[in-house]
């Protein structure tokens, strides 16, 4: 099984939560096209084709993290 790295967790957490990529980017001071990197690569390692079937697999799988602000 393959895992997401840290950033990539974080960014998959915020994802989760509804975050778009430019608030993402914001939150984390990197670009939006950064994020849509990271996202390409978290849907690829998740097995799943866009943010919606990335929540359906999350929330059956584990909580997001604590240590997010909400939104």
């Amino acid at each position: 099984m393959t895992t997401l790295s840290p950033r990539q967790q974080t960014i998959c957490d915020y994802v989760v939560m509804g975050w778009g990529s430019k608030e993402i980017g914001r939150e984390l001071g990197i670009s939006p096209r950064t994020v849509e990197s990271h996202r390409e690569i978290i849907y690829r390692k998740m097995g799943v084709r866009d943010a919606r079937e990335l929540v359906r697999k999350v929330l059956t799988c584990e909580p997001c993290h604590e240590h997010l602000p909400p939104r």
